[in-house]
């Protein structure tokens, strides 16, 4: 049988040689995890857009907390004219959902009782509204119903925060067949105060009809 030649015996590494190896492992570690990690302006970089990014997600609701609190108005109606014919007075109450991206408006405009006469059992006027930044759609979407029973209408808008306005367009059925063009814009002059003008758009010649003007002033503590 033929045998193997015998290998010499291996050495102990020597001191100085374990060093010099570990100093390589720990400088290949260091640079591998250099390599790895992202630059340090593109970090920053990135810790900016997020900031931007949340930011932005947040001003999406500011227009709902604006209208959040309990609201008295004062309504006034135009003919097709623009001329006044009538007031109105009653209160909104505006809850914002849990997470602040949803709002509920519920309005009550009371009726007016003849002097000498008890106070009407149910109001004159009461609507019923949801609205908010709706993140499929990327836009504002508002739903309302109300007590005059047409169509439930559906309002998109966008928000102008230099001059801290809402716009809404709906397109709303007549139960005649035609479908009727509004055209709303919400003004917030100050904390308390805002101001909803609602129009229509005439069919034949599109010029802006103003419908109402409601004043609200929010209630203090509200």
């Amino acid at each position: 049988m033929t045998s193997l030649p015998a290998l010499p015996a291996r050495k102990a590494p020597a001191p100085f040689a374990l060093l010099v190896t570990t100093c390589a492992l720990a400088l290949a570690s260091t640079l591998a995890l250099a390599l790895l990690a992202p630059p340090a302006d593109a970090a920053e970089a990135a810790g900016s857009a997020a900031t931007a990014a949340a930011a932005a997600d947040d001003a999406r609701y500011d227009p709902l907390r604006r209208e959040a609190g309990l609201w008295d108005v004062d309504v006034q109606f135009f003919d097709g004219d623009g001329h006044p014919t009538g007031t109105a007075h009653g209160t909104q109450r505006n809850v914002l959902l849990a997470n602040g991206h949803w709002i509920t408006n519920d309005l009550v405009i009371a009726d007016e009782a003849s002097p000498g006469t008890p106070a009407p059992a149910a109001p004159g006027f009461q609507g019923h509204g949801v609205w908010g930044w709706d993140p499929v759609a990327k836009e504002y979407v508002d739903t309302w119903v109300d007590t005059n029973d047409g169509a439930v209408r559906t309002d998109h808008g966008f928000w102008k925060p230099e001059t801290r306005t809402m716009h809404w367009t709906a397109l709303q059925p007549d139960g005649e067949g035609h479908a009727v063009t509004y055209r709303m814009s919400e003004a917030f002059p100050a904390d308390d105060r805002r101001t909803l003008t609602f129009y229509q758009v005439a069919m034949e010649s599109g010029r802006l009809v103003k419908l109402a003007e409601m004043r609200f002033v929010k209630r203090a503590g509200s």
